[in-house]
C-alpha cells in the first residue's frame, strides 16, 4: 500500500516541477538587458555630444573666429548637445516603459504559472488520496476474502 502512495507522490512532484518553466525568467532577463541597453545608449549619446562639442571647439580655435562667431558656434553646440540629451532622455523613458511592461508581464506569468502548478499539485493529491482509498478498500476485500476462505 505504501509503494503506490510513494509512486503517486513522486509522480505528482514530477508533474509540479515539469509545470514550472523558465519563460518568466527569460522575460525578466530580457527586461534587464533592455534597461542595460538604454543606459548604454544614454552613455553613448553623452559621449557623442562631448565629442561634437570638442570638435566644434577645435574647429573654432583653428579658424580663429571673431567673438561673435565663437558665441554663435558655442550656442549652436549647446543647442545640439541639448537636443542630443533630450533625445537620449526620451529614448531612456521609452525603454523604461517597455521594461516596466515586460516586468509586469513576467510577474503575471509567474503568478499564472504558480497558480497552475498549485492546481496540478492539488489534483495530484486528490488522485493520490483516491488511489490510496481504493488500494485500502482492495486490501480489506482481499483480507476479508482470505479470512472467509479459511
Amino acid at each position: 500500500m505504501q509503494k503506490p502512495f510513494v509512486t503517486a507522490l513522486l509522480l505528482a512532484a514530477t508533474l509540479g516541477l515539469a509545470a514550472c518553466d523558465s519563460e518568466p525568467q527569460d522575460k525578466l532577463d530580457a527586461a534587464k538587458e533592455s534597461l542595460s541597453d538604454a543606459a548604454d545608449s544614454v552613455q553613448d549619446a553623452a559621449k557623442e555630444t562631448k565629442a561634437a562639442a570638442e570638435q566644434k571647439a577645435e574647429q573654432l580655435s583653428a579658424q580663429t573666429p571673431t567673438s561673435e562667431e565663437v558665441i554663435e558656434a558655442a550656442n549652436d553646440a549647446a543647442a545640439e548637445a541639448a537636443q542630443d540629451t533630450e533625445d537620449a532622455v526620451e529614448e531612456s523613458e521609452s525603454a523604461a516603459e517597455r521594461i516596466k511592461a515586460d516586468l509586469k508581464q513576467a510577474a503575471d506569468d509567474v503568478k499564472d504559472s504558480a497558480k497552475e502548478t498549485q492546481d496540478k499539485v492539488k489534483q495530484a493529491a486528490k488522485d493520490i488520496k483516491a488511489d490510496s482509498e481504493q488500494a485500502a478498500a482492495d486490501a480489506k476485500a482481499k483480507l476479508k476474502e482470505a479470512t472467509e476462505a479459511q
